[in-house]
């Protein structure tokens, strides 16, 4: 069902069509704006203060033990 539009005021044939195109671009810039999903909200800062640090996998980020014979090393576990 196509809307109806009445323009008054005075507006010759060439102002009408401008306007009636105007609409019909402005129609379609909703259109294709309306196809795309909502950006998810920013989170704020204290948002994101509440969530926890993230943590290192453990068995990567530790350190290992100075002492000689120790762990897995090349050359070395003697």
């Amino acid at each position: 069902m196509t809307p109806e539009i009445e323009i008054v005021g005075g507006a010759g044939p060439r102002e009408t069509a401008a306007i009636v195109a105007a609409l019909a671009r402005l129609a379609e810039e909703q259109d294709w704006a309306a196809a795309f999903p909502a950006p998810r909200p920013e989170q704020g800062a204290w948002v994101l203060s509440g969530r926890p640090a993230p943590v290192g996998n453990p068995f990567v980020n530790r350190p290992g033990p100075a002492v000689r014979g120790w762990g897995i090393a090349p050359g070395g576990g003697d």
